[in-house]
């Protein structure tokens, strides 16, 4: 008996079997079947077993934070303070992602993780007005420092 035969509701093999294209590499195809594998038992478990798949799924694809992060080109600082707000995005896709549809799990987080993450280092990131006021009183600070 094939796994995709052991499944509840599995569509044919050709659906379920990984395809190594030779367009991404082992690892990434490996994140892929194993993300939909862990969601799809997700959906199916008891609430603590769910929670414990998710999590593991939520592991295996800590690195579409590292390369949003890349691809933004976010120095080791702005990585830091947008850090917790990727994660959350990526908890929140796989909370949200449907494991029987026929998208890829990277392909949906990927933009959701990017755009809070553009968010959150926008939002964090001081305005011109903030910046001329902590220069004012850097200032000022070092002119009373020296009368």
């Amino acid at each position: 008996m094939q796994v995709s035969e052991q499944q509840v509701g599995a569509e044919p093999r050709s659906r379920t079997a990984p395809v190594f294209d030779g367009t991404t590499d082992w690892a990434t195809q490996t994140r892929r079947v194993l993300t939909r594998d862990l969601l799809m038992r997700a959906a199916r478990a008891q609430p603590g077993e769910s929670r414990a798949l998710q999590f593991r799924a939520l592991h295996l694809n800590l690195p579409l934070v590292a390369e949003a992060a890349d691809r933004l080109g976010l120095t080791a600082p702005e990585r830091t303070r947008v850090e917790h707000v990727a994660l959350e995005a990526l908890a929140q896709a796989l909370r949200d992602f449907d494991p029987d549809g026929p998208d890829e799990f990277a392909g949906l987080a990927a933009p959701v993780v990017e755009r809070e993450m553009l968010a959150h280092r926008d939002a964090s990131a001081p305005t011109a007005r903030q910046l001329r006021r902590t220069v004012r009183q850097l200032m000022l600070t070092m002119l009373r420092g020296r009368g």
